[in-house]
């Protein structure tokens, strides 16, 4: 019970809880007109940061490719590890600059299908908000485990997801390379294929960094989270870039 406590104290302390419960009370102070807009604004954000609501909406990306069996990478030339981002000065063993949440389960992966199954791995992302190319990150990182650096093959202007796929085709043709495993965070691996289908023949889906535990609900399950509002965000995003691209293409 007092851990409980504890968790629901917090959560009413910290956004969004507190937000919702401070448009519950001014609704009670404020003239009527307002009363239903801060009701419906308190019901929206509180719906949004549950945990069974950001589900329903990352799960169907999440599930559009399975995980593969280890047998199959075999029939294919390389790793392509799409970038998510990159923390460009924090402080780091190998000097400044990490992979951000998004990046790391995805260079991580590379690294374990490459122990298995030794290919190429290719790193696409340039620089987007800042002055280091993500792939520069990656590569150190993936030099820090023991990747041999011959094996490391960065692409470092692309900005998005579609770059990402015109800028590694160019570099795998030069290569004579078509068979890709394709690695990006599983709500993001459907938007990905779907660009990388326009410029490569053969494409293995290789989902990671899953923000869905399908899990059972519990109680906890039901307070607001901002996490979960952001994953709520990302999954409209690429719902809204799938349709953009169906469109476009």
């Amino acid at each position: 019970m007092l851990f409980f406590l504890k968790k629901l104290v917090t959560f009413c302390i910290v956004p969004p809880g507190i937000v919702i419960i401070l448009l519950i009370v001014t609704a009670f102070l404020i003239k009527k007109r307002w009363k239903i807009l801060n009701i419906i604004l308190a019901l929206v954000l509180y719906s949004i940061s549950i945990e069974p609501v950001k589900d329903m909406f990352i799960i169907p990306l999440e599930d559009a490719y399975k995980v593969p069996p280890v047998e199959a990478i075999k029939n294919y030339d390389a790793y392509v590890v799409l970038g998510g981002g990159i923390n460009e000065n924090a402080p780091d063993l190998n000097g400044e600059g990490q992979l951000s949440s998004e990046s790391l389960p995805r260079v991580v992966d590379a690294y374990r299908l490459y122990k298995m199954e030794r290919k190429p791995i290719i790193l696409s992302g340039g620089r987007v908000y800042g002055e280091k190319p993500e792939a520069q990150i990656a590569k150190k990182f993936l030099i820090s485990l023991g990747v041999n650096e011959k094996d490391i093959i960065t692409e470092e202007n692309s900005r998005d997801t579609y770059e990402n796929a015109l800028l590694v085709k160019e570099i795998l043709e030069k290569k004579g390379l078509n068979r890709i495993i394709l690695i990006s965070s599983a709500f993001h691996m459907k938007r990905s294929v779907q660009l990388f289908k326009k410029h490569f023949s053969h494409i293995l889906p290789y989902p990671t960094g899953y923000r869905a535990s399908r899990s059972n609900y519990n109680v906890l399950s039901y307070m607001p989270n901002g996490e979960n509002i952001a994953f709520v965000a990302y999954s409209i995003k690429e719902y809204m870039g799938i349709m953009y691209y169906t469109l476009k293409f």
